[in-house]
């Protein structure tokens, strides 16, 4: 989900508080307003709790663990509540993440058709948690094991009469329905990553394949895996380049909150999340970071990719073979300590699709 946050960046005294916040050798705690603008939701209005610490002070290793809790509630009557934990000790060797969360999100989607325009308008409400640990097994390389619970409920409550017997008739027709999914899963990944909430260098990558099964209280039986691929360059003191590949695909049973979702985990910017839905995605995208003056800096990014594999839930209309976007963004970085920015991205799509987001850190 797409952050925005305000902070007083013109107050006299923000350089000091930024860092007494942000010293490396204290645990740091933020709380901040958020105001979001985010093409399914609209706009926001919310806040966000960041707390980094140190499990062993004399842990010269690891990095910062964090702790957050983001809310939002937004002008469309879409909300998401979730407290998020990532965690890292050892030296390094154990890293974890927790999560919950509740979320309300009304969708507006139009598609285009042969025989014309039509719009899908719903509510979805979906409640989920998540839980993962990771060992280091030789090297950069990670071993873990995941379980991931998810509650989905559909209702057609808003836009015209019109729009709510079609969407409800449409959900029917396609077999979309209330669904809960339960799986757990292994996640072998590779971080060579000289920080993980600012890349300057390094590769990163995450294979993660996940079982759904009724034995563990799924409605559907089937098998999905994601994947992720990040690269890092320095260019210059000043100048990043970052590379992504993300997508992922599944087989068996599928059901329609099963598929992936083209826009999610900001592959790609520009699109509305949940638009396009499909059994197998795939995105790429490149991002050039440059610090042009003190604490200010610019980005500018594009990329492409494509969903697909819809032929149980839905028509034809969710699947996109071709889905390039481009964009630049601003970014302010509010702590030299912990390397952490807040960033306003627009991005630029193809069919009227777009974006402007104002987020915390970088979108990958």
């Amino acid at each position: 989900m797409l952050i925005y946050f305000w902070i007083g960046i013109l107050s006299g005294q923000e350089e000091q508080v930024l860092d007494t916040i942000f010293n490396k050798d204290t645990k740091t705690f933020l709380a901040v307003p958020l105001i979001t603008n985010d093409p399914v939701m609209q706009t926001g209005f919310g806040g966000l709790g960041l707390f980094f610490f140190k499990i062993n002070q004399q842990d010269q290793k690891s990095p910062p663990s964090l702790v957050s809790l983001y809310g939002i509630y937004s002008t469309n009557d879409s909300y998401m509540i979730t407290p998020f934990a990532r965690i890292f000790w050892g030296e390094d060797r154990n890293r974890a993440a927790f999560g919950v969360g509740n979320l309300r999100v009304n969708n507006d989607f139009k598609y285009e058709d042969y025989d014309g325009d039509f719009r899908l308008v719903y509510t979805e409400m979906r409640t989920f948690m998540t839980a993962e640990y990771s060992k280091k097994v030789w090297r950069d390389f990670y071993l873990g094991i995941l379980y991931l619970g998810t509650q989905t409920s559909y209702a057609f409550n808003r836009g015209t009469q019109e729009e709510k017997d079609f969407t409800k008739a449409f959900f029917e027709e396609n077999g979309i329905q209330d669904n809960f999914v339960s799986s757990i899963g292994l996640n072998l990944s590779f971080d060579s990553r000289d920080y993980p909430y600012y890349p300057t260098r390094g590769l990163s990558f995450s294979i993660r394949p996940k079982l759904n099964a009724d034995w563990l209280g799924s409605d559907n039986d089937y098998v999905d895996t994601d994947y992720e691929f990040t690269y890092f360059y320095s260019l210059s003191d000043d100048k990043i380049l970052a590379a992504s590949l993300a997508g992922g695909f599944a087989f068996g049973d599928v059901p329609f909150d099963g598929y992936q979702n083209y826009g999610v985990r900001n592959s790609l910017r520009g699109y509305e999340t949940g638009k396009y839905k499909g059994r197998n995605m795939i995105a790429s995208q490149v991002e050039l970071r440059w610090r042009f003056y003190k604490k200010w800096g610019a980005a500018f990014f594009g990329g492409t990719g494509s969903i697909w594999g819809n032929e149980n839930n839905g028509e034809e209309e969710f699947e996109r073979a071709w889905l390039p976007s481009a964009g630049l963004g601003l970014r302010y970085m509010v702590s030299k300590e912990k390397r952490i920015n807040i960033r306003l991205d627009y991005a630029l799509g193809v069919d009227g699709n777009q974006g402007l987001y104002f987020g915390v850190m970088e979108a990958f």
